[in-house]
């Protein structure tokens, strides 16, 4: 309690005006100063309440005083903190918008649509109907484990008190939950199975760390009843994914566009939308068929298998194995997967299916020979490459990248994660799903999550120019507000800008690398037309999963697990697709209108240090940038040379 009220006073001074500098419309503006002043005492208001009623995400924000809690998930906590934020509410109303600095006009906007979607998630009464609530705390536990926080001892405790606090968690379960969705359900016995074969992981980290034996005692027994309390959860969760005739799990086009307006900051009508996503999804379509069209795929060829020993950077000689296309006996031209067979006029231009016939036979490997290592070095690398190539602003960016917590690798092969906001030794770290067992199945197990083409899209996306190097190089610009409350969209969509861009640069240029590509594009908008089409319930779930199954030729496998992600994250799929376009769009604007003058490094320099905000401020964001820049040049050469 000592340690919460401690943080509680520091806030104050976390968001002063004096941690933050000022970016004023008109540099000098005392209205500006007045009314940022006071939308800064809001975001304390708000982040009070944050640290009081959830400390799961105050982990998240970066403040630990909170790390050895779980969320209390009861009706009572509910209202207490809905009538907190209606008090952080009234607040924010008092602040006249227009008075706001052109960087405290975001800020506000994302602070708003932040309050909306709490108060909107507590009025939907989740403690009775959502289980993944429940689910999600085990998520919560391995926060602990996937960031070195400032005290190891202590962040032991913490991490053992938040074990415990999982047979509270599975009481407040057992005694809320009513009738969720059916699909909801399975989702949270299989979070529930996962955590429960992951959690003797968990209980031996914590004997190693323990100092005698009474101590050693303690952890074997508390992680003998946390894992029991797990095992309670998923026996409830299966049972009430059994029982329940509830299985709509849909938000329906008023909550959804809700969703997408105050989380993702996607504020166009639902038909707009729509409009968007379906030319999207059919220009990937028609992309995808045309990188399938490179290649030969005849029935009678044996397949093709390349093994390569490194990821070639560009600039540098290729160690890469040759793959060869089988040529047309009759004409002597490369044979086309469209002149395998005849299609119907009216089906669609290509199928995932397509996708999946060639690249077996395009299975290509790298050597589980210091896997971790040799990924550390190749993103160094690119991160001077890129520099030099005048793509991104010169910047000193060393990478961590750590074997992937079984609990997250039974789902994902690579998982980043960015500094949890305001962490006092910000730290950026990817977690890789890494082989494991004899060398067989080490090599098995790396062909499948980390083909060559595969790993240099992970590489493009996660690391450089990618999210890892976003958020290394943008962390010390940003402010503490921007630190905390990120918008996911512009991250999102930096991850599809980024792997084009390595396209661009010449980093992802092979015929295989640029099918995968387009494979990647084409999952992704299809996903985000399901995402649309579900949530807004012009289709069942029957219906998602024919269109990608029947329609569309995605694997069962596939589909089911695009299906899960929309259900668990509405919107986020299709803010892949906003975050991209809103990127290109405005790259597009200042390369018209600054022609040859025109960088690439100081645009990407610019982005960057505007953070992760809404797309629509954006632009408002960029001319107050060049703006601001523009007047501190004017001023540096009007001041006398002795006075600088």
């Amino acid at each position: 309690m000592k340690k919460l009220f401690s943080a509680l006073c520091s806030l104050s001074l976390l968001f002063s005006p004096a941690a933050q500098a000022l970016d004023l419309t008109g540099f000098d503006n005392i209205d500006a100063i007045m009314e940022d002043n006071a939308l800064t005492d809001t975001v304390n208001r708000y982040s009070a309440v944050q640290l009081s009623f959830f400390p799961e995400n105050a982990t998240r924000l970066g403040f630990e005083s909170a790390n050895n809690q779980l969320d209390s998930r009861d009706a009572e906590r509910d209202a207490q903190a809905l009538r907190a934020y209606n008090i952080v509410e009234e607040s924010l109303q008092e602040v006249k918008y227009k008075n706001l600095s052109e960087t405290k006009k975001t800020d506000y906007d994302v602070l708003k649509g932040h309050l909306e979607m709490d108060k909107w998630n507590l009025n939907r009464n989740r403690t009775a109907l959502d289980p993944l609530l429940y689910s999600q705390a085990f998520a919560s536990v391995y926060d602990l484990t996937m960031k070195t926080l400032n005290f190891q001892d202590l962040q032991a405790q913490d991490l053992a008190a938040r074990m415990r606090a999982l047979t509270q968690v599975a009481e407040e379960a057992e005694k809320n939950l009513t009738t969720p969705p059916s699909f909801l359900s399975q989702l949270a016995m299989e979070d529930a199975y996962y955590a429960y074969l992951s959690a003797d992981n968990i209980s031996k980290y914590l004997t190693s760390r323990a100092q005698d034996d009474v101590s050693r005692a303690q952890v074997r027994t508390d992680g003998r009843e946390s894992k029991e309390a797990i095992k309670k959860m998923f026996e409830l969760f299966k049972q009430l994914a059994q029982d329940n005739q509830q299985q709509d799990f849909r938000l329906g086009e008023k909550d959804y566009m809700f969703v997408l307006r105050n989380y993702y900051f996607i504020d166009e009508k639902p038909r707009a939308i729509e409009k968007n996503l379906t030319k999207t999804f059919r220009e990937a379509q028609a992309a995808l068929a045309k990188a399938l069209s490179v290649f030969a795929l005849p029935a009678n060829t044996e397949e093709t298998q390349t093994v390569v020993e490194d990821i070639q950077v560009p600039g540098e000689e290729s160690s890469e194995g040759v793959v060869v296309t089988p040529l047309d006996s009759k004409t002597g031209e490369a044979k086309t997967a469209a002149s395998k067979t005849k299609r119907d006029k009216n089906a669609p231009l290509v199928q995932a299916y397509d996708f999946y016939a060639l690249a077996n036979r395009l299975q290509q490997g790298v050597r589980n020979q210091d896997f971790l290592s040799a990924l550390s070095r190749e993103a160094a690398n690119l991160a001077k490459f890129f520099a030099q190539d005048d793509t991104l602003p010169t910047s000193e960016v060393e990478f961590a990248i750590y074997k992937m917590p079984d609990y997250y690798a039974y789902t994902t092969a690579y998982l980043f994660l960015p500094p949890f906001g305001m962490q006092t030794n910000p730290t950026s770290d990817l977690f890789l799903r890494l082989p494991n067992g004899n060398e067989t199945s080490k090599q098995e197990m790396l062909n499948r999550d980390f083909n060559l083409p595969t790993l240099k899209l992970m590489m493009a996306g996660q690391l450089v120019p990618g999210l890892y190097y976003r958020s290394a190089y943008n962390n010390a610009a940003l402010s503490s507000f921007r630190k905390m409350y990120p918008v996911p969209t512009l991250r999102n969509g930096w991850e599809v800008y980024a792997q084009h861009l390595a396209n661009e640069r010449g980093y992802i240029i092979t015929d295989e690398e640029l099918l995968y590509l387009a494979w990647a594009d084409y999952v992704r908008a299809a996903q985000a037309l399901v995402d649309f089409n579900l949530h807004t319930e012009q289709f069942t779930y029957t219906e998602a999963y024919n269109f990608l199954t029947q329609e569309n030729g995605f694997s069962p496998e596939q589909a089911e697990t695009m299906l899960k992600q929309i259900a668990r994250y509405p919107g986020q799929a299709v803010s892949y697709i906003y975050g991209y376009q809103a990127l290109m769009q405005l790259r597009t604007k200042y390369q018209k209108k600054q022609g040859k003058k025109f960088s690439l490094a100081a645009f990407h320099e610019k982005v960057l240090q505007l953070g992760d905000i809404p797309p629509y401020r954006l632009e408002a964001e960029m001319e107050n940038a060049y703006a601001l820049e523009k007047h501190q040049l004017s001023q540096a050469l009007n001041t006398p040379f002795y006075l600088n």
